[in-house]
This record gives C-alpha cells, sequence and structure tokens, in this order.
C-alpha cells in the first residue's frame, strides 16, 4: 500500500536513518580528530615542525560531532533529562508531559535553528574566513550548527509523532519503545 499513512512511516524512517548517519559520521570524526591532534604532537615533539591546520581542523570536527551527533543521541534517548518528578506522575500523565516537552525541544530547536541558519548566510555572502594562518572560508564550519540543530528537530518531530500516536492509542507501554528503548 502507498497510502499517507505508509509515506509517513517512510518520512519518520528515513530521518531516523539520518540520525543513524550522523551519530556514525560525528564518531568518524571524533577518531579523525583524535587522529590528527596526535600527528600534530609528533610532528611538533618529533620532528620539530609544526602544522598551520591540524588544530582548526580538529576543532571544525569536534564542532560537526557535537551538533551533528546530537541528532543520535536524541534518537537514543543519550540527552539531558530531568526525569525525578516525571516518572511519578501517572502513565498518562507522564505521556502528556514528554509530549509537551518533546515539541517545547523542537520549537526551541527550530528556532536555534533559523537564527544559526540566516548567520550562516550573512557569513558565506560577506566571504568571512577564519583569519588564521589557514585561513578558511567561515561558510563551512558556520554550517554546522544550522545543519546540526535542523537534524535533531526533525528528530524531535519523530518523537513527537511517535508520542502523539501512543496517546492517540488506547496501549500505553512504559515508553520503552520511544528514544532508543530507554525509558525516559
Amino acid at each position: 500500500m502507498s497510502g499517507p499513512g505508509n509515506r509517513r512511516s517512510a518520512l519518520l524512517s528515513y530521518i531516523e536513518r539520518l540520525s543513524e548517519l550522523a551519530g556514525y559520521a560525528s564518531a568518524v570524526l571524533i577518531l579523525a580528530s583524535m587522529l590528527i591532534v596526535c600527528y600534530g604532537v609528533f610532528l611538533r615533539y618529533v620532528l620539530g615542525a609544526s602544522t598551520v591546520w591540524q588544530l582548526e581542523l580538529s576543532t571544525y570536527f569536534l564542532m560537526f560531532a557535537a551538533f551533528v551527533g546530537g541528532a543520535y543521541g536524541l534518537k537514543h534517548g543519550d540527552h539531558v533529562n530531568l526525569s525525578l518528578i516525571v516518572e511519578r506522575l501517572p502513565e498518562k500523565t507522564r505521556l502528556y508531559v514528554r509530549l509537551l516537552a518533546s515539541v517545547l525541544g523542537f520549537l526551541f530547536v527550530a528556532v536555534v535553528a533559523v537564527i544559526a541558519y540566516f548567520l550562516w548566510w550573512e557569513t558565506t555572502e560577506a566571504g568571512r574566513t577564519s583569519g588564521t594562518a589557514w585561513n578558511v572560508p567561515l561558510t563551512y564550519p558556520y554550517l554546522i550548527v544550522p545543519l546540526g540543530m535542523t537534524l535533531i528537530a526533525l528528530q524531535y518531530l519523530v518523537i513527537v509523532v511517535q508520542r502523539f500516536q501512543l496517546l492517540r492509542s488506547n496501549d500505553h507501554p512504559a515508553d520503552d519503545d520511544l528514544e532508543g528503548g530507554r525509558n525516559r
């Protein structure tokens, strides 16, 4: 069947796969950052040489891992969570509170993404560079934040849809099916 419900499910699945991919890309870039820093240390202390790109590139890779990898963390429930009071609420109330928190999280991240896109565009149009010896065009690192916030916002939408569907159904699991199987 190719009805609207299946299209929506396919879209949600695509967003979740994108979040997974973002997490794996972030892990690779963290490893690359570590190798780049080790290379820089080796160059400086063993060979007595230095690079103009090593510190800046590893910083950009770690920024990517933090912001873009956030969608992976949200998908798997590895995010800051205050659940002391929420866990003591009745099950249906707890689901409403979590739905509201997800909607507010989405709105916050969406606003940050929009502001970051404006800053990125302004930087790109102005042709700004880092001003370091490597002098990277800032359009690339400035794209990291809006890209990451967009992916996190999309993952929040998946969670909002899942929680809304749980509320509409009469079956209310203990939320173990959401956010990577952990109780939130």
